[in-house]
């Protein structure tokens, strides 16, 4: 508050002074001109104005009230223009006091989301040690990079899920059947930070940014030829998103990361079974330690909160073990499974988790074109798995997951080698899942999406569709769900139900809002925006939307070409990928239209907020920037007063969030 009053005074009083040495200026120039010299305003032996010191505030303002009674067609006229001035001068000390406390805050932003994370997680784990945490997390990274080199997940498979560790295989056996290895040496581990926790009924995840350095290069196994990467030491930062039950205390020994039962301690069996062999304890079922989820890049890494998903409160009264992160892990296995049936043009991967009739058409689908050559993606990429909408019905209940993936477009003719083309491309499927009505979820199975539902073996992929150690039919949908159909979401049939589910879902969303704003009206306060999670959307996919509205008139000048870098550097997107999605836009008729159908997000007011908070780090926004954000308003319906409003808005709820930031610190 001191900073803040003296930026005021002294912007205040800098324009206030210039305007008065204007007036003393035109009132001498008036006095001369008069007869006697304008003797009338000396103040008396020579002290007023020649004396050198005092007097100059207050006599300044007696010299403009003298002015407007003796002179009012000059006085009044600039009385009004001093008083502008002031407060322009005014706003502009409080203008730059925002901007001075919302560049102080982004500064130590980071260390906020790590203090908030490490206290929520502490309320639920009082004995919660972070260096300890730390350290595992870091022996862990360790041991992916290697067992990534290696191409064997062995080492590392104890503590990853069965979504990951499904992801982890069949990208290794793509590495090894075309002959590349993945190189890292010089591995140095700079910093591990929690930046965001969650917790809900089900469980906790504690997300973990680890900045790194290494040489790292793809390179062919034959020639040993460099394909892409460095041979000199480059920075990269990913996330890493460890899960496990509430209540479970942190443990004070080794367990899943140090290749340990963490209930009895015996050392676990490499494979992946689901039980611990001396105590019967499920591994990885979050009961007893961390286990891996999933390891994003840090500039493709986001927390999307779970939006109002019809048919989930229902679903979830009749089955209280239902839980997101079992849905999505189960459709990251089906996904997985099914690019590898089409890269291998086999359908066994997918007899164990998705139903005959799938398979059998899917057979048709993998059987090559009239010339040979069998079609297929490979360098696949998820962006997202969401639940849209459940649909409980007899017999079956339906699951709608939508899965957002990017894929390089691949053939091969027959005893040839793989060939590639140079970009990939982006799609938008949905996964349609099947599940017996009235079937519950297995809590402790969550993370197991890959195991036989019913005696917990690891599935083995073959020609059969039933468990190889049980013999239990594991694609019925009788006790787990299993997939019924891939289709666009485009498909009319599904487009029908998804409209319905996003009607609902947007109504929803706009009774809750409408609720909000009725009780800050009824209190009388300003509107302000809903809070909006910095992690919500990825750097990524904020890049491209804003590559694709500065490429809407075809072309990006310098001062645009500089946002991007900007807004780059502070979503840790590297300058490659910076150039990748640029020619990605400039290779398509309409950048708009090709990021609407291919971005994992809808341009809508969040989407409007989360660009405006990158822009405004600095507080201020500069022409360039406001007229990117009135375009992707527009294309939402948007008015300019409605944009500027809404940047008003966001302005302001940012400068509260840095005020918070700062008074934290100084606790």
């Amino acid at each position: 508050m001191r900073r803040r009053r003296q930026l005021r005074k002294i912007f205040a009083w800098s324009l206030l002074l210039f305007a008065m040495i204007l007036i003393n200026v035109l009132v001498s120039e008036i006095a001369f001109a008069r007869a006697g010299g304008g003797h009338g305003y000396s103040g008396g032996g020579g002290g007023g104005r020649s004396g050198g010191g005092g007097g100059g505030e207050a006599e300044l303002i007696w010299l403009l009230i003298r002015l407007i009674i003796y002179y009012p067609h000059i006085g009044i006229p600039l009385a009004i223009v001093v008083a502008v001035l002031a407060w322009k001068g005014y706003l502009k000390g409080e203008d730059t006091y925002i901007d001075y406390t919302i560049t102080k805050a982004d500064r130590v932003k980071h260390d906020s989301f790590s203090k908030v994370a490490l206290t929520q997680l502490k309320q639920r784990d009082p004995g919660f040690d972070e260096n300890f945490f730390n350290g595992r997390a870091k022996k862990a990274f360790r041991l992916i990079q290697e067992a990534w080199t290696a191409r064997k997940l062995d080492k590392a498979q104890a503590f990853l899920s069965d979504g990951i560790y499904e992801q982890f295989s069949i990208q290794l056996a793509e590495m090894r059947e075309k002959g590349i290895i993945d190189h890292m040496e010089a591995l140095e581990i700079l910093t591990a930070t929690p930046v965001k926790f969650q917790s809900d009924k089900n469980f906790d995840v504690i997300h973990l940014r680890i900045d790194a350095s290494a040489i790292n290069y793809r390179k062919d196994e034959k020639t040993g030829k460099l394909i892409n990467g460095s041979r000199s030491p480059e920075p990269f930062a990913e996330v890493w998103s460890f899960m496990r039950k509430p209540g479970v205390k942190t443990l004070k020994k080794g367990g899943l990361m140090e290749g340990q039962c963490p209930n009895c301690g015996n050392p676990i069996q490499i494979g992946r079974l689901s039980k611990c062999e001396v105590c019967g304890a499920l591994l990885r079922s979050g009961e007893y330690d961390w286990v891996l989820t999933s390891i994003t890049q840090a500039c493709e890494w986001s927390v999307r909160s779970d939006k109002a998903v019809p048919g989930l409160d229902a679903m979830v009264a009749a089955d209280p073990g239902f839980n997101m992160q079992h849905i999505k892990e189960r459709v990251s296995v089906m996904f997985w499974r099914k690019t590898e049936a089409e890269r291998i043009g086999k359908v066994e991967p997918l007899r164990k988790i998705a139903r005959n009739e799938f398979c059998d058409a899917q057979l048709q689908w993998l059987k090559p074109d009239k010339s040979g050559a069998r079609r297929f993606y490979t360098g696949c990429a998820v962006g997202a798995v969401d639940l849209l909408g459940i649909e409980m019905l007899e017999p079956d209940d339906n699951a709608f997951v939508e899965v957002i993936w990017s894929g390089i477009p691949s053939f091969q003719m027959p005893g040839k080698e793989i060939e590639t083309a140079g970009q990939p491309i982006n799609f938008r499927h949905v996964f349609v899942l099947a599940r017996r009505h009235g079937a519950v979820t297995k809590l402790e199975a969550s993370l197991a999406s890959s195991h036989c539902p019913s005696c917990g073996a690891p599935e083995q992929t073959g020609s059969e569709n039933e468990c190889a150690y049980c013999g239990s039919v594991m694609n019925d949908g009788k006790s787990e769900w299993v997939l019924d159909a891939v289709v666009d979401r485009s498909d009319p049939q599904v487009r029908e139900i998804l409209n319905r589910i996003s009607v609902a879902a947007r109504k929803s969303v706009e009774d809750a809002r409408a609720r909000i704003d009725a009780h800050q009206k009824d209190k009388k306060q300003p509107a302000v925006p809903p809070p909006l999670d910095d992690f919500g959307i990825s750097g990524i996919e904020l890049l491209r939307w804003t590559v694709a509205m500065m490429l809407a008139d075809g072309h990006i000048d310098d001062k645009e070409m500089s946002m991007i870098r900007e807004l780059a550097s502070r979503r840790d997107i590297p300058e490659a990928r910076i150039q990748q999605i640029i020619d990605e836009f400039k290779a398509v008729i309409d950048p708009i239209v090709h990021v609407t159908t291919t971005s994992k997000i809808e341009a809508d007011t969040e989407l409007l907020r989360h660009i405006a908070r990158v822009a405004l780090a600095d507080g201020k926004l500069t022409s360039e920037e406001t007229d990117m954000l009135k375009a992707v308003g527009s294309k939402i319906g948007m008015s300019g007063i409605d944009i500027d409003m809404l940047l008003k808005r966001e302005r302001r709820a940012i400068f509260q969030e840095a005020k918070d930031i700062l008074r934290k610190i100084k606790r």
